[in-house]
């Protein structure tokens, strides 16, 4: 792990933001969050109108419509000049949709690289996928191997895929694989609090299994100006 700040707290740099999965809760709250710090945003969507319109109006909200499956429009939202990139997109649990955000994680990527703006990326992910870093762990081998892996549809293979697509960029990019497990909250600052960022099997035990939506989206707005897990993939959880 790398450790890598990118400005002192007192300075803040405002950051263009490319964003997927930002109809959804994660979502909603973060594109508030960001833009409330004083970022700009583009969100690359499926259905526009899924928005509120209270972002959608935003000055500083683009919208870029397309389909996770659709290159020219992948090509588009590579190309709209962010220097961040981040998905907050995941699996419907139970689903069989096969591996669309995988595969446009595989699609995505080589043209982020090629842009010449993006410098950072961050995707989440889930203990799913095994960093090197963990160790055993009983609660998490359950939760994997009798709940996603038994009724989780296509979920275990989307979350693996989306976390070794990101992984396999090794040193080309910053990147962090921020693994999240059971999320809760719908609002920011809902049971606020500070958040555990380390692997699964913690020897102190703080590897929990849940996790504030909120809580998740501060920590991820700190780490783009922190840069405490540079090629890394932290398991985060309610402190």
């Amino acid at each position: 792990m790398q450790h890598r700040r990118y400005q002192s707290m007192d300075r803040i740099t405002k950051h263009h933001i490319l964003l997927l999965g930002g109809t959804g809760i994660c979502g909603t709250i973060f594109t508030r969050a960001a833009l409330e710090a004083g970022h700009k945003l583009t969100l690359y969507v499926r259905t526009p109108s899924k928005i509120p319109e209270d972002l959608s109006s935003n000055a500083n909200v683009s919208v870029i419509q397309g389909e996770l499956q659709d290159a020219e429009g992948l090509k588009k939202a590579a190309a709209c000049g962010a220097d961040i990139f981040i998905s907050l997109a995941g699996p419907t649990l139970g689903k069989r949709e096969g591996t669309p955000i995988t595969e446009a994680l595989r699609t995505l990527y080589p043209l982020l690289l090629t842009n010449g703006t993006t410098k950072r990326i961050l995707v989440l992910s889930t203990p799913s996928y095994s960093a090197a870093e963990d160790t055993h762990s009983i609660k998490w081998i359950f939760a994997i191997n009798f709940y996603i892996k038994v009724i989780g549809g296509d979920t275990y293979l989307e979350i693996k895929g989306m976390a070794e697509e990101t992984v396999a960029l090794g040193e080309k990019i910053d990147w962090t694989v921020f693994r999240v497990p059971l999320l809760q909250g719908k609002e920011l600052g809902e049971n606020d609090g500070p958040v555990n960022a380390v692997y699964v099997g913690d020897k102190k035990g703080r590897d929990g299994l849940r996790l504030d939506r909120g809580r998740l989206v501060k920590w991820v707005l700190e780490e783009l100006e922190e840069g405490k897990w540079i090629c890394a993939c932290p398991l985060l959880s309610n402190a």
